[in-house]
């Protein structure tokens, strides 16, 4: 078997991976009070040698200050401009808070809004504007400590008494007790900033999105500026994404707060699920909408923290990546391709398949379905990656419809939003690989021959990071009550395109199953809701209305399938209305429950199963 196999050289990769490993965050420990939150978000890094003191005036260090940077051994704390959590939320920080104007306007809207974020206060701001940091008080927003750079560089003590004394004045002046830090403007030593951080045990916080750009200072409106804040592709926020906003920077007094409301409805509230009759305003059962919300608020839900990247070394072996690696054999290929490649009817020896022989044409699998699938099941599953806006609809709607799904991520982007994964697999859905890049195995020129795409080195590295990526995000998460991981070794080959070498490849990294499937609802380039749930209901059913046992339907994530949230309910809500016995009602199950350890899809098909070639 490949485990017992495998089981020598993973343990050396893995002790070659301890003595050489990338810094990683160790877990959040949140504190018993929400009023003061202690945690070590710390990488390993030492710290960049800071410049003399001698080029700026002298600070008085503290004793404790020096005794903390002495434990604390050179680590610097990460720079997030993420917080790692699933909480449902996108989180709005300001600054610059020396005008009262500006200040007033942002504050009101976020009263009317519900809204609520972290104001940084700085050194400067807490000896000059009492007034306007007890105003911010007064509209029960929290406050963080604001630490501005030091002239010639500074150095680590300088600013780690710098968070003292800010943090001391906020106790002092104002009862606050906070360990959030901003780095408040850029600083020729911000590895000292970051050590600084680290010893006096803080969360050190940057941003995900700037809104304040040079050139929009004199802008009259928020459609200004909104253009030179958000690229073309960028349709809403991240979950948890850190948004920084300066309340004092533009000449408009009121600017800030209107920029910060067109964010609000154009980024954020999009991100909800929204149809006639079910939309969170109208249905309290409705739960897809995303808080604005303070660093504070996320940390105060410790349950839904997490270390990034996760903690590998107390995982099981057969999930390391680099399990399985070296078991494909020019002699074994042929016996393991056809055992674990789940095809497609619509793939056929002219089309996005490559270098087999004509007995493994003849034998690979054409059904797309799963064999051994129970009586009526069929199985949801969605390719690609995308923002929130579209993927968060899809989690609501599994959840309204009590379903799960298996989500085949490309990862290359996914990185930039981890706390999306996680919520993906919180839901108990799983996620397998689309690959790194979605290159596809081959592809076929203009005179219609297929050509290899990537060699077998590039195409290695391309799977390899792709299920690395997806362990370092979700590798310690279970779902169905703990029995087992959401994260699968399960594959599906981009455009279903399958090479000889390419498959090799990928069942040698050790995925287990390459997954096709029974028929995409090319929801891409759907007309209309309507006619998207007309082809749903035609992959899952027979044409005489039977379910269609085993069916894997392939849908997408991305912005490009906007319609297919709207759809999905449209067709799990007729399903739900049908009484138990219909022989149209279908039950959704999880391929990660039957792709396992033995499955095998050369098996006789089953006489329900065989049906003539599915035109989709």
């Amino acid at each position: 078997m490949r485990k017992k196999q495998m089981i020598g050289s993973i343990v050396l990769g893995m002790m070659m991976t301890a003595a050489c490993s990338l810094p990683s965050t160790p877990a959040v420990h949140a504190a018993a009070s929400q009023e003061k939150l202690v945690t070590q978000p710390l990488t390993q890094k030492p710290a960049v040698i800071a410049r003399s003191a001698a080029v700026h005036p002298a600070v008085p260090i503290p004793q404790e200050v020096r005794v903390a940077l002495a434990r604390n051994q050179g680590r610097q704390a990460e720079k997030w401009r993420f917080i790692p959590s699933t909480h449902q939320s996108v989180i709005f920080t300001f600054g610059g808070l020396s005008k009262k104007e500006p200040l007033t306007h942002v504050l009101d809207a976020m009263k009317a809004n519900g809204m609520h974020g972290t104001f940084f206060v700085t050194e400067r701001e807490l000896k000059r504007n009492a007034e306007n940091i007890r105003l911010i008080q007064s509209y029960g927003q929290d406050l963080g400590i604001g630490l501005t750079s030091i002239k010639g560089g500074g150095t680590a003590e300088e600013y780690a008494a710098q968070i003292q004394r800010v943090r001391n004045g906020l106790q002092q002046q104002y009862g606050v007790t906070t360990d959030i830090v901003r780095q408040m403007a850029s600083s020729d030593n911000e590895a000292g900033m970051k050590e600084a951080a680290s010893a006096m045990k803080c969360w050190f916080v940057g941003q995900g999105l700037n809104v304040v750009q040079s050139k929009d200072k004199q802008a009259q409106s928020a459609d200004e500026v909104m253009p030179h804040i958000f690229g073309k592709w960028t349709t809403s926020l991240n979950r948890n994404e850190i948004v920084y906003i300066r309340t004092d920077y533009y000449e408009k007094p009121d600017l800030a707060a209107e920029v910060m409301m067109a964010i609000q409805h154009q980024k954020v509230d999009n991100i909800a699920y929204a149809a006639y009759g079910d939309n969170p305003e109208d249905n309290e059962q409705n739960d897809s909408a995303y808080q604005i919300v303070s660093v504070q608020d996320v940390l105060a839900h410790p349950a839904e923290l997490y270390q990034y990247p996760v903690e590998s070394m107390d995982l099981p072996i057969e999930m390391q990546p680099g399990y399985g690696v070296g078991y494909i054999t020019k002699k074994n290929f042929q016996r393991e391709f056809l055992k674990r490649y789940i095809g497609a009817p619509e793939v056929r020896t002219n089309d996005r398949i490559f270098g087999f022989t004509e007995k493994e044409l003849a034998l690979a699998d054409k059904t797309g379905q799963v064999k051994t699938a129970a009586s009526q099941t069929v199985f949801l599953t969605f390719d690609d990656w995308g923002h929130d806006d579209n993927i968060n609809k899809l989690l609501y709607v599994l959840r309204k419809h009590r379903v799960h799904a298996t989500f085949f991520v490309i990862t290359k982007n996914m990185v930039h939003n981890p706390n999306l994964l996680r919520a993906i697999v919180a839901d108990g859905n799983e996620v397998g690989s689309h690959t790194d890049h979605h290159v596809p195995m081959l592809r076929v020129d203009e005179k219609g021959r297929s050509y290899i795409v990537e060699d077998d080195a590039t195409y290695r590295q391309n799977v390899r990071s792709s299920y690395e990526k997806l362990f370092n995000t979700i590798g310690d998460m279970k779902i169905e009550g703990g029995s087992r991981y959401g994260l699968t070794r399960l594959l599906r080959p981009p455009e279903l395109a399958v090479s000889r070498p390419g498959c090799a490849v990928a069942l040698d990294e050790g995925f287990t199953y390459l997954v096709s499937g029974s028929g995409s609802a090319e929801d891409y380039g759907s007309v209309s809701m309507e006619s998207l749930e007309g082809i749903m209901d035609h992959i899952v059913h027979k044409r005489n209305g039977d379910v269609r046992r085993g069916a894997i339907m392939i849908m997408h994530m991305s912005g490009t399938a906007a319609r297919t949230p709207y759809a999905l309910d449209l067709f799990l809500t007729k399903n739900d209305q049908r009484p138990e016995g219909d022989p149209k009602k279908f039950k959704v199950g999880l391929l990660g429950d039957y792709l396992i350890d033995g499955y095998d899809q050369r098996m006789v098909t089953p006489k329900d199963m065989r049906e003539k070639r599915i035109d989709f």
